[in-house]
């Protein structure tokens, strides 16, 4: 059991009067935290950071008490187009934290990437006023007229299956939607079911347009997670379930998903906390390099037909971890 301290509740922390905790981190500003920055100490004030294809459109500081005295809170800018939900607050003992949420007014304003200095002011009673600082910076993105389909929102592209660009018949047999399922909106999957499997990149295909203004660490690298439905080899030995991926003229990816396993037997991943049947899902990665920033086309095809496509995850280098993935992307 880690240590625990106990914390008198009528007791104010050294820092001050007021935290601020921005989005995404788990530091509290002022003060020294391990979670402000590696060094520890001596960190700098907290950056947030939004881009104008971001599909929240906003991020949020809580305000929190860092002890028993009520205070009064404002927010100022140096930037015009900044916009809080709230520029003034309270926090008591009955009303502990305040969330206020940051975006943009009006994306004109900014050109490329700019950096907005925040200052939240905290007064109380027999105490001089707290200044706490933080970074608000945004980037504007700007995307081709003519083109159409997903868009790169905070170095993340994701893709809901049945949102495809087109969908490719072979032999009769297409991509369909299962509405209802899975774990966020729907599955796809091909159909009519048959017996008969194809090698990669000959078999029937969906495909997805996507602009992306990133790569990972501006490496030309992008993952690319494909999520599938644990469904087991129900077929032959020598055809255990697949499907195929390419990323514009790359070479195709074929992925055999479903771990080997003792007959009448499961896999070491089907089971327990982290595994196929508690996740109700299968990621699947594929790496890609030599990526350009700028448009592209995925194409998933069937191998085997008992594949159920749910979801599509492309990491241009800011994906966080999280059981149902970020939502929907934009779409133009």
């Amino acid at each position: 059991m880690p240590h625990v301290t106990r914390l008198p509740p009528k007791k104010q922390v050294l820092a001050g009067i007021m935290r601020i905790v921005p989005e995404g981190t788990n530091g509290a500003w002022p003060g020294d935290n391990p979670n402000q920055c590696a060094l520890g100490y001596n960190c700098p004030p907290p950056t947030v950071t939004l881009d104008n294809y971001d599909t929240f459109g906003n991020r949020y500081i809580d305000i929190g008490s860092g002890g028993p005295s009520t205070f009064t809170y404002t927010i100022t800018s140096n930037a015009s187009w900044v916009q809080f939900s709230q520029t003034k607050g309270t926090v008591s003992p009955s009303a502990p934290e305040s969330r206020v949420f940051l975006s943009v007014n009006d994306w004109s304003k900014v050109n490329g990437t700019q950096t907005a200095a925040l200052t939240f002011t905290a007064l109380t009673a027999g105490q001089p006023p707290l200044a706490v600082s933080a970074l608000f910076t945004v980037t504007k993105n700007v995307l081709p007229q003519t083109f159409k389909g997903f868009v790169e929102g905070s170095q993340v592209i994701s893709m809901e299956a049945q949102d495809f660009t087109s969908n490719t018949t072979v032999d009769g047999t297409y991509w369909t939607v299962i509405p209802d399922y899975g774990r966020t909106v729907s599955g796809v999957t091909p159909w009519p079911r048959a017996d008969g499997n194809y090698s990669a990149g000959a078999g029937p295909s969906v495909e997805y347009d996507f602009y992306n203004f990133n790569t990972q660490g501006e490496s030309g690298n992008l993952t690319i997670t494909t999520q599938v439905t644990p469904t087991m080899n129900n077929g032959e030995a020598d055809r255990p379930v697949a499907f195929a991926v390419q990323l514009d003229s790359q070479a195709i990816q074929t992925f055999y998903f479903y771990p080997s396993a003792t007959p009448g037997g499961y896999p070491a991943a089907w089971g327990g906390d982290d595994g196929f049947v508690a996740n109700m899902i299968v990621s699947v990665p594929a790496l890609f390099t030599g990526v350009t920033p700028g448009a592209h086309k995925l194409k998933i095809f069937m191998v085997e037909p008992t594949v159920v496509l749910q979801k599509i995850i492309i990491d241009c280098g800011g994906l966080v971890p999280s059981y149902l993935g970020p939502p929907e992307s934009i779409r133009v």
